[in-house]
């Protein structure tokens, strides 16, 4: 536990007066964990990550570790106690916090939301003829299909959209049923909302209608966490009482 001593405020993920209130375990981590974040996971030996819905503590550190945690690597979950962490936004001292689970990041005190992934359709209308471009784009990276005598009806484009869709590195996860391809985002949060969707086909018969039936929005969570000093913003480091 000595290489846990010496810490100062530079170091975010150290503890802060080391004593018999702080609780550190280990776990491996799922994905780069910087030091002085919020980490989830649930289970003893399961991974941790970097956003989640079971929050575990915090990102901690010894005087010896010199850089964020990598993928793989065997994290020191605080528990309980004090530690430096990296704010979210402005926090005031002595004032309880929230954490934004879907950023991973402590914010000023709200109302807990269970938070919402975004859900995009896309429905395929009508039949198109053989030899006609269909193509989807999703962010930056889309897919594109031809139509030939057996893949023209809705139903078998949506069908071999969505198997194109779901090779694809996006995300969102692709399902499909009755002519209509739903896209889900992989994660909650809003960050998924600005990732334009788009469809298109050079058939003149043939439709495709893209709708957001849902909006990714924020989970919140309060741990009953308190910031014992000020963070005039974010990026600054906080001490954070996890108790």
């Amino acid at each position: 536990m000595a290489a846990y001593g010496n810490m100062d405020k530079g170091l975010p993920g150290g503890l802060i007066g080391l004593t018999e209130t702080h609780q550190i375990d280990s776990r491996l981590a799922k994905g780069n964990i910087p030091y002085g974040a919020p980490v989830f996971g649930t289970g003893d030996g399961e991974q941790v990550t970097r956003t989640g819905s079971a929050l575990l503590g915090v990102a901690g550190r010894t005087a010896k570790d010199t850089q964020e945690w990598k993928d793989g690597d065997s994290v020191n979950v605080v528990r309980t106690g004090k530690v430096w962490g990296v704010a979210g936004s402005a926090l005031s001292a002595d004032a309880e916090i929230s954490v934004n689970a879907s950023t991973g990041k402590f914010v000023e005190k709200t109302s807990a939301a269970n938070g919402a992934a975004r859900v995009v359709t896309i429905t395929v209308a009508n039949t198109s003829a053989a030899n006609k471009v269909v193509n989807v784009l999703v962010g930056d990276k889309g897919v594109s299909l031809t139509t030939s005598d057996d893949v023209k009806s809705n139903t078998a484009v949506a069908s071999a959209l969505q198997a194109l869709l779901a090779a694809l590195d996006i995300p969102f996860t692709a399902t499909v049923a009755s002519g209509v391809v739903t896209l889900t985002a992989k994660d909650k949060g809003v960050a998924s909302n600005s990732v334009a969707i788009v469809a298109t086909t050079t058939d003149t018969t043939q439709t495709l209608t893209v709708a957001q039936t849902t909006a990714g929005s924020d989970q919140i969570l309060n741990p009953g966490w308190f910031a014992r000093s000020t963070a005039e913003s974010q990026g600054d480091i906080v001490a954070v009482d996890l108790g």
